[in-house]
């Protein structure tokens, strides 16, 4: 026993040396997100009453290369998807290399332009992609006279998926990643990435299972100013067969996506090209829950620019990943450091129209010529936007941005009804130095609206009208109101006014406090959308980092 004790003494007391040597470098963040509302939703044109109580504190540890992490979440009641307490996301990482990371536990990736594979968190929306599992990263460089890089990466987990248009539908996936990318050349790089998935997809009372691949083959050329990048995919599902699809479904989708850019001193210009056909089906298949859609791990490009002014955002294009062909156009111009000018426009359709077989209640693709450009008949509900912008520095204190924005929507709804908006949008912004950290904000937005399925008034007018006080950086503040002469406005109202307070008590504590009326509306990120309920009352959030 003594013998025992004093060998245990000995191995404790070479083991305190040697831990003793080693130099630990240890480093300690918290960021947390408190977000608090109280009012009242319009649904379906009746009150009710809506209260939210989120709480998100992340930690983060470092001790030498090795990276702790977790997200501590009280959602109880959360504004949008799920309630939820506890811990949600954990991970550990690797990071003491340049040529192999390590990371276990929750995260988001996006290979290429995701085309086969990106997830990510939009938590305002409610969506929320990410995978628990482990993920490994190589890269290298090989050759010195010409070198050659490669980066090679597995990875694998689960998804548990929550509709964020129907936040209690939940779709599991277990998914299985492996991709590469080789620059044999320093502007370019050619790359792959392969997907196995299997995934339980819930649609009504019955749950589909499938088992999907998906390759996917990118490549990406830069060299003086010229970019060009090019990505296409292809997913192939097969379904279990159930009492919804009693025969086993095998099924064959791609999409195909580029994008040219040119830049130089005072002029930039980029085309992209979308080209997504993951499940095109007829009229009265289309569905979110369709087992053969595009999986919400994949989310390519969207090609139609994403706006900032409010009105312009009110009438966002909705993307279909499953059937949509389009391009987007975008030039930037600088002739002086005081001036410069932007040049939007986008199209996109449907690749095919169906005719309703009023005998049997079914319906036949109409085949065309030519399916890789869009069309402009109702019937392939083609959508097109143009939208200019310019900055004006006037001198050191006076700043202007104006734009014009001219979208058209179609909506064909079979066997003949049609939905047309046309939308004409002019938002102006002003910026005023009154002297120094002291900043006057105007915004006033004037839009023109044509509804074809408003009964009484198909034209109305939106107007938007935000003034906006600046104490750089300690303070905000705005007052919002906007108006509108629809009389059949979803909300049931007409106007709607809000005041918001945005503080920085430190550079590491920011308050943001707003009281009104929200219109809300459609609201899109990324190519997500969701309807957004009209809101009046309280809101508040406080971000702080230690």
């Amino acid at each position: 026993m003594k013998r025992l004790s004093l060998l245990l003494i000995i191995v404790l007391v070479y083991c305190g040396s040697l831990f003793a040597q080693i130099k630990l470098n240890v480093k300690a963040s918290l960021t947390n997100n408190f977000r608090y509302g109280n009012g009242t939703q319009i649904i379906n044109a009746r009150d009710s009453a809506k209260e939210y109580f989120e709480n998100l504190s992340d930690a983060r540890l470092t001790i030498n290369d090795i990276v702790f992490g977790m997200r501590y979440e009280i959602s109880d009641p959360i504004e949008w998807g799920r309630d939820f307490k506890g811990v949600r996301k954990r991970y550990v990482e690797y990071k003491g290399s340049d040529v192999v990371s390590l990371r276990a536990g929750d995260f988001f990736e996006v290979i290429g332009r995701g085309l086969s594979l990106n997830t990510f968190e939009q938590r305002l929306l409610g969506y929320d992609t990410g995978i628990d599992g482990i993920r490994i990263f190589y890269s290298n460089t090989f050759g010195k006279k010409n070198p050659i890089k490669i980066k090679a990466g597995i990875l694998g987990g689960d998804i548990e998926y929550s509709d964020f248009l129907k936040p209690q539908r939940i779709e599991t996936y277990k998914i299985r990643d492996a991709n590469i990318e080789i620059s044999p050349f320093k502007f370019l790089t050619i790359g792959g990435n392969y997907v196995y998935a299997k995934g339980s997809i819930p649609s009504g009372n019955m749950i589909t299972n499938i088992t999907a691949e998906i390759p996917e083959l990118f490549a990406n050329f830069n060299l003086k100013g010229i970019q060009i990048f090019a990505s296409y995919a292809h997913k192939h599902t097969i379904t279990d067969p159930n009492q919804q699809y009693p025969v086993s479904l095998s099924t064959n989708g791609d999409a195909f996506y580029s994008s040219a850019s040119y830049s130089t001193s005072g002029f930039g210009i980029t085309l992209e090209y979308k080209n997504y056909r993951f499940d095109l089906t007829a009229p009265n298949n289309r569905s979110s829950e369709r087992p053969t859609k595009m999986l919400p791990f994949q989310n390519p490009p969207t090609a139609v620019k994403e706006h900032t002014s409010t009105l312009v955002s009110r009438n966002p294009k909705v993307v279909d990943f499953n059937d949509e062909v389009g391009a987007q156009l975008e030039l930037n111009i600088v002739p002086s450091e005081k001036l410069s000018f932007l040049i939007n426009s986008s199209i996109a359709s449907r690749h095919y129209k169906y005719e309703y077989i009023f005998t049997t209640g079914n319906y036949k693709r109409v085949e065309r010529s030519f399916d890789l450009i869009p069309s402009f008949e109702d019937e392939f509900d083609p959508f097109w936007e143009v939208y200019l912008e310019s900055e004006y520095y006037a001198t050191e204190k006076i700043y202007s941005k104006l734009a014009l924005s001219k979208q058209s929507f179609v909506t064909f709804t079979y066997p003949r009804s049609v939905e047309k908006i046309f939308a004409t949008t002019i938002p102006l912004e002003l910026k005023y130095s009154l002297k120094e950290d002291f900043v006057l904000k105007l915004i006033f937005e004037q839009q023109w609206v044509h509804n074809s399925l408003r009964i009484d008034k198909k034209d109305f007018t939106n107007q938007l009208i935000a003034v906006g006080f600046i104490k750089s950086p300690e303070l905000t503040f705005t007052l919002s109101a906007e108006y509108t002469s629809d009389t059949e406005d979803p909300s049931g109202k007409r106007n709607w006014f809000k005041a918001e307070l945005t503080y920085n008590i430190t550079s590491s504590n920011l308050v943001t406090v707003s009281y009104g009326r929200e219109r809300g509306g459609l609201t899109c990120a990324s190519g997500i959308c969701r309807y957004v309920f009209p809101f009046d009352g309280f809101r508040i959030q406080v971000q702080s980092k230690f």
